[in-house]
């Protein structure tokens, strides 16, 4: 059985129909101000606190959450070129499950983080996102280790 020939129009064609059926919102819109649906949260009152492993641009260590309250955050990085913790202090928004955190380096970074996870709370907690530096953006995940 011979298959079928597809023209180069006809293939064009099913990507235009495939790409116009992809939500505006699913392409190249940061998920920041969107709000998770019930069904995708697992806790709402999630306690974020403990230590990460940390990758952030292939940069390797630590990001250990030490408190949130009010929203307030401190932490520490111990990344491992430079095995020495860096303090820094952010946010939490508990709505958009957002963690900011600035880290005062030279440039100063920004990291943007969004919470992930399973319902198997706390044990799979992942952090997924970026972090800014002299106008780029690059990649940061953070997992969860242990609460301490």
């Amino acid at each position: 059985m011979r298959r079928p020939r597809r023209s180069g129009r006809t293939v064009v064609a099913l990507l235009a129909v495939l790409a116009a059926a992809v939500p505006a919102t699913a392409v190249g819109v940061s998920p920041a101000g969107h709000t998770r649906p019930a069904s995708a949260q697992v806790r709402d009152d999630v306690d974020i606190t403990g230590l990460y492993r940390l990758n952030a641009n292939g940069s390797t260590g630590t990001l250990h959450i030490l408190s949130v309250t009010q929203g307030q955050v401190t932490a520490d990085f111990r990344y491992d070129v430079i095995n020495s913790d860096e303090h820094v202090n952010g946010t939490w928004d508990a709505t958009t499950w957002t963690l900011t955190l600035v880290r005062p380096f030279n440039p100063t970074q920004v990291y943007t983080l969004w919470l992930g996870g399973s319902n198997t709370y706390p044990a799979h907690l992942v952090f997924g996102g970026y972090f800014t530096q002299g106008g780029g953006r690059f990649g940061t995940y953070a997992e969860y280790l242990w609460r301490g």
